[in-house]
């Protein structure tokens, strides 16, 4: 009882003594002119291997990686602590995000013309314009496993074509019934 009770105030005074040397000064009266018309964000706070391992020696089954995010939002190994009674465990830190490379004028306009076919309509991109002009929906292929890979792609393909035709014609009937029922609500309100 005696060495639980030696260890726990070992413990807390490493923890209070770490926490004042991590503690932000009020000696940054400078940074806060640099920091004008910027979005405030939260400072990430100093995290010791210590602190780490103090959780992690308590709390095995909680990930490291996890361990540290959450230390570096609360920057106490006691909250840490606490939200992992509280929780059982601790959330993941977010992926990162891929840095963005700079664009210039050469790769944005490639990138444009890359782009047109990847973002373009359904017909263009299984190139149906032809269907599509004359309105031409062909009759459901068959749901028959092909015998080879190629035969396979190719009743996939086709099945993707008649499901692409099939919306369009939906919707362009949907668009002309709404241009019907507009017209007579307009010629409904000329009457009146």
């Amino acid at each position: 009882m005696t060495d639980f009770v030696s260890i726990t105030i070992v413990v807390v005074i490493i923890f209070m003594v770490f926490r004042w040397l991590s503690a932000p000064g009020d000696a940054q009266p400078s940074r806060q002119g640099q920091n004008r018309g910027r979005i405030p964000t939260r400072p990430a706070r100093l995290v010791n291997p210590e602190m780490v391992e103090t959780v992690r020696s308590m709390f095995p089954h909680v990930p490291t990686a996890a361990i540290h995010y959450d230390l570096q939002k609360t920057g106490s190994v006691e909250q840490t602590c606490d939200n992992i009674l509280r929780d059982g465990s601790l959330p993941m830190p977010p992926a990162p995000r891929p840095p963005t490379p700079p664009t210039t004028a050469s790769s944005s306009s490639s990138s444009a013309a890359g782009s047109s076919v990847t973002n373009g309509n359904l017909v263009q991109r299984f190139k149906l314009q032809e269907a599509a002009e004359k309105n031409y929906v062909p009759e459901e292929p068959s749901k028959v496993w092909g015998d080879s890979a190629e035969k396979r792609q190719e009743v996939f393909k086709s099945r993707k074509e008649f499901m692409v035709l099939q919306a369009r014609k939906r919707m362009l009937e949907k668009e002309a019934e709404k241009a019907q029922a507009a017209a007579k609500e307009v010629a409904t309100n000329m009457e009146s």
